[in-house]
């Protein structure tokens, strides 16, 4: 990367100014003079702003690098342009500012803005104008942040020597910022909190093993020496007791399941016997109801015969009745037909007499055609006198405006004359408000930074305001903190005497049932005494509680406290951060109190509500002045534009007015005699242009009114004729139609009538019984499911009563009550077996799935031991608490960039001393503790041993920290991977180094980086300016601005 130019504009002391990197490309060393604040690091400051939006120091906001003498109509903006591997880029940046409205009057707050475009050559392959995309862009093109780019190209006053000879914790924190190494600690808090985090799981685990064994359940006869292996711990031993006890709870459920089988078996007879004896019962009961129906269906048997005679009649009836319908139909389209046969001979009579009347009528009109022809003619003969007519009217409407404008050019004449009085007049005004303009731009200058004085005053109050009120918010939230800390407390606590009370009744409950199962003569399971003279009873209120919740309980207790803890820590940490919040508000207010002491109202008691009030009074005032002005400059550039105005008007008005009026004189000659010639052209007794048009209009109505007619005429005569002959063609379809019908009529009687034959019956004689036949058909559905209805109940009663009547046979009535009584018993045994069966099978499954749950436990709990052990053994060696090393990681890592550093600035230091130094790591046993490590020494040659930086003159531990300077930048190059720059700044004090050793500084570094790149002092050192030739100087015009001068070797 090799810098080209960096234009500033209303950029800290620079109105507009260029630096022409060029200038110095040929020559390894220049020199940037100038006095102390005339701007010198200003212009390293640009470039950092244009590459990555902040100062070189990020100490200054961009926005108060603003020049305090811009005004609202000078933009600040920085263009930066730069190389890197044959293409050329050019980066324009400008930040937040308040400038003039582009339109109208006022001022308006503009965005920060950028823009970067890259060119290959002449040619612009890409332009962003995205904040976020020029800082990606930039980023992955260059590999470096702006921290690192300041590092790498300016070396700034003091700072490297204060490095050199800083504490490690010192050093440390600034390399831990250039090379990141921030994630090597947190990789290591990580590791605590997961060791932490372990170590609470495994106390945990611990005491749910033991709640495990706590909750198996033991008979009696095992009781007293299970107690004595869980006091004793001995998890192995109380694990093959239950095994044992296993089997035997296995073997007694079997036995139960045996006679449950046996007793259920009992039952499945006894159920088979009682449903067979219930069957016969409903049986008996079915055969009565049988016979009952059979003697009602007989007596129903004579109406349902007739029912079958009238659904015969019916059914023939539905057979005939369509060819009934189609004689009906058939006479009904007889009729219709007669009737249209008749309207058509009516119309054709009708059609004809029209027709005779349409001849008769054209006939008459036989004239029409000649006139309408004579008409033609004339309106031809009219078509050609016209255009005379028009042309006479046009030239005399051109003469009367000519006539008019004549008299205006004569007006405007007189009128001219006064106006360029007016003018003179206006002149001599406009003049005396131009004669303002200097007094109002110095007004303003000064206004305007009074405005841009009290907007960053105005911000830093509102910040302070938030930051205020953030601290509210916090101390508010820490009331509320402190609230639920106690709540979460009572909550935890209650948990805890809930979970408490839980495992005593569990306890107390497990005792009753001890105690019930107590024997004369054998051992307590708990005390082992085989005499019991006051067993435990249970409560009549007593509750069973389960391990499951019992071990349920004592979560939500852990829940709660684990709760307590968290917002405890919380607690802590808020109370922290608001007081030291509150303390950096309470200096902000001082600070800010300190900076508005001049204007009026501020006392040392004011709020910053108060602050931000007698801020905002400013600001309207100053507002309102800026305003005033602004309209007065306004006034004058008006004024400036009027005065040029009204000069030209004046010149232009006397020409025009002049030149209207011989235009207007000529053209008025001109039009009266085209006039005359054109009236020429018609005869002496010819009508008026008026009169031509009415008679014109009048013919043209008379012979569109003939033509009409006679269309009409010749139109009626074909419609007529054609209306004839379709009410011709309507009477003989209609007659055609009229005999079809009559013949369907016919044929439909006859296949009637032979339908009829069949019963001896006549459409004349019968027609009333058939009408009441087909009146009946609706009712045919009914009457057949009817009679199929009766049917199918005599066939279905006549089978059933047979089948009932085999099924009782012989058999006599049966005693349920005996049977059933069986049953009742033999069911209470089954329920009896089946309770005592699931008790076995209960008790077993519990301790079977707690036996695999310890199991599992002891095996997590060998595997989480060992695993917490290597954790524990890794985050000491990443702490540094390892019994061999006492160097945390990131230390190590911090240590190891240190070295690389060293390394490469031992090269440039044994160059810069003739060999006489070099850089070591201090290797003492108190350099190797965890917050140490980073120490530096030098090997002095000239005494042949080690001693520390602090020993080194001034002028040593100069040349000193700019070696190690040099060094820092090119390692960070190295491990970034960023681009080589091919410049570099140095901010450093050469005051401190007598002329030999200046001038060995000089050349030293001329040799050393001078080959590789451009090299600027920045230097308000006499002595310099006279051994460096090449140089820009900075040069202060005493009110606030810079400008610089290029001097090289040839200017000499």
């Amino acid at each position: 990367m090799t810098p080209q130019t960096l234009h500033l504009e209303y950029f800290g002391p620079y109105r507009d100014t260029t630096i022409d990197f060029t200038k110095f490309t040929s020559t390894p060393l220049f020199l940037i003079s100038g006095k102390t604040g005339t701007g010198k690091t200003t212009i390293f400051d640009g470039m950092c702003y244009a590459l990555f939006d902040q100062t070189s120091g990020n100490d200054r906001k961009p926005q108060a690098m603003r020049s305090d003498f811009a005004t609202f109509a000078d933009p600040t903006r920085v263009t930066f342009t730069f190389t890197h591997r044959d293409r050329r880029y050019e980066i324009v940046r400008e930040p937040a500012q308040t400038l003039n409205k582009k339109r109208g009057t006022g001022v308006t707050d503009v965005a920060a803005s950028v823009t970067l475009t890259v060119w290959d050559g002449e040619t612009e392959i890409d332009q962003l104008t995205k904040a976020g995309k020029v800082h990606d862009y930039l980023e992955n093109l260059l590999q470096m942040d702006g921290q690192q780019f300041a590092q790498i190209v300016l070396l700034p006053q003091g700072e490297f020597r204060r490095f050199l000879i800083a504490s490690s914790d010192d050093k440390a924190a600034v390399l831990e910022q250039l090379f990141h190494t921030k994630i090597f600690a947190r990789w290591a808090e990580r590791l605590n909190d997961q060791l932490r985090r372990d170590r609470q799981a495994n106390q945990a685990a611990l005491a749910e093993l033991t709640r495990v064994q706590q909750s198996l359940v033991w008979d009696p006869d095992n009781q007293a020496t299970a107690a004595d292996l869980l006091t004793a711990g001995k998890t192995t031993e109380l694990t093959a007791l239950m095994t044992e006890q296993q089997a035997a709870t296995k073997a007694a459920e079997e036995q139960a399941t045996t006679a449950y089988q046996a007793a259920q078996n009992r039952v499945q007879a006894l159920t088979r016997q009682d449903t067979k004896e219930e069957q016969l019962v409903a049986d008996r009961h079915q055969l009565a109801t049988l016979q009952t129906t059979q003697r009602e269906l007989a007596a129903q048997q004579p109406a349902m015969q007739t029912l079958a005679t009238t659904i015969a009649d019916l059914e023939w009836a539905q057979h005939v009745h369509p060819k009934w319908t189609a004689w009906q139909q058939a006479q009904q389209t007889q009729q219709r037909r007669e009737a249209a046969s008749q309207h058509a001979t009516d119309q054709l009579t009708q059609a004809q007499a029209a027709y005779q009347a349409a001849q008769d009528a054209r006939t008459a009109a036989d004239d029409l055609p000649a006139r309408i022809t004579q008409q033609q003619n004339r309106q031809a003969q009219n078509a050609r006198i016209r255009p005379i007519y028009e042309q006479i009217d046009q030239a005399q409407t051109a003469q009367r405006q000519a006539q008019q404008q004549q008299a205006q050019a004569a007006a405007a004449v007189t009128a001219a004359q006064t106006a360029l009085q007016q003018n003179a007049r206006d002149q001599a005004a406009q003049q005396a408000i131009i004669d303002q303009q200097a007094t109002l731009y110095a007004t303003n200058q000064r206004l305007t930074q009074t405005a841009q004085h009290l907007a960053e005053w105005q911000k830093q109050g509102q910040t302070l305001q938030q930051a205020q009120r953030a601290a509210a918010d916090q101390q508010a939230r820490v009331t509320q903190l402190a609230a639920q800390v106690t709540q979460a407390q009572a909550a935890a606590q209650t948990a805890q005497q809930t979970a408490d009370d839980q495992y005593q009744a569990r306890l107390r409950g497990q005792i009753a049932e001890l105690s019930a199962q107590l024997t004369p003569g054998s051992p307590c399971p708990v005390c082992g005494s085989t005499t019991h003279p006051q067993p435990a009873t249970p409560g009549t209120a007593t509750v069973t509680v389960t391990a499951a919740a019992v071990r349920a309980a004592q979560a939500t207790a852990t829940q709660k406290q684990q709760v307590v803890n968290r917002l405890e820590a919380e607690l802590i940490q808020l109370r922290t951060t608001v007081a030291e919040q509150t303390r950096q508000n309470d200096q902000a207010l001082g600070a800010l109190r300190t900076t508005l002491t001049d204007l009026a109202g501020v006392t040392a008691e004011a709020t910053v509500t108060d602050l931000l009030t007698i801020v905002a009074r400013e600001q309207a005032q100053t507002t309102q002045a800026l305003r005033a002005n602004q309209q007065q400059l306004t006034a004058v550039a008006t004024a400036q534009q009027r005065l040029a105005t009204l000069v030209a008007a004046a010149t232009d008005q006397q020409t025009a007015v002049t030149q209207a009026q011989a235009a207007a004189q000529t053209t008025l000659a001109r039009l009266t005699a085209q006039l005359a010639t054109q009236r020429a052209q018609l005869d002496p007794d010819a009508p008026t242009f008026a009169a031509f048009s009415a008679q014109e209009r009048q013919l043209t109505a008379e012979l569109q009114r003939n033509q009409a007619q006679l269309t009409a005429l010749d139109q009626r005569v074909t419609q007529t004729q054609q209306a004839a002959a379709v009410a011709q063609t309507d009477v003989k379809n209609a007659q055609a139609e009229r005999v079809a019908s009559q013949r369907a009529v016919q044929e439909a009687r006859t296949a009637l009538e032979a339908a009829l034959a069949d019963r001896q019956l006549t459409v004349t004689d019968d027609q009333a019984q058939l009408t009441d036949w087909f009146a009946a058909l609706s009712t045919l559905p009914a009457k057949r499911q009817t009679l199929q209805a009766f049917q199918t109940q005599q066939e279905r009663t006549a089978a059933t009563l047979g089948e009932v009547t085999k099924r009782i046979g012989e058999q006599p009535a049966p005693d349920r009550e005996r049977t059933q009584a069986a049953l009742a018993a033999e069911r209470q045994t089954v329920a009896q077996l089946q309770d005592q069966r699931y008790a076995y099978q209960n008790q077993w499954q519990q301790n079977q799935d707690r036996l695999a749950e310890l199991t599992q436990q002891l095996a997590d709990r060998q595997t989480a031991a060992q695993r917490t052990q290597e954790l524990a053994e890794l985050a000491g060696v990443l702490n540094g608490d390892g019994p061999n090393s006492k160097v945390g990681l990131e230390r190590y890592v911090l240590q190891t960039y240190l070295r690389q550093i060293l390394t490469v600035g031992n090269h440039r230091l044994q160059q810069l001393t003739n060999g006489r130094y070099q850089f070591v790591i201090d290797e003492t046993p108190a350099a190797s503790k965890k917050r140490s490590g980073l120490e530096i020494d030098v090997y002095d040659d000239h005494v042949g041993e080690q001693r520390s930086v602090h020993t080194l003159s001034g002028g040593e531990s100069f040349i000193a920290a700019l070696a190690l300077a040099l060094a820092l930048g090119e390692v960070i190059q190295r491990t970034t991977g960023s681009v080589d720059v091919d410049a570099l700044f140095i901010d450093e004090g050469f005051g401190s180094l007598d002329e030999d050793a200046l001038m060995t500084a000089l050349d030293s570094l001329e040799a050393v980086e001078g080959q590789h790149r451009m090299i600027g002092i920045i230097s308000h050192v006499s002595e310099l300016r006279t051994q460096v030739p090449n140089q820009l100087q900075v040069i202060g015009d005493g009110n606030g601005e810079s400008h610089v001068h290029y001097q090289t070797i040839a200017d000499l």
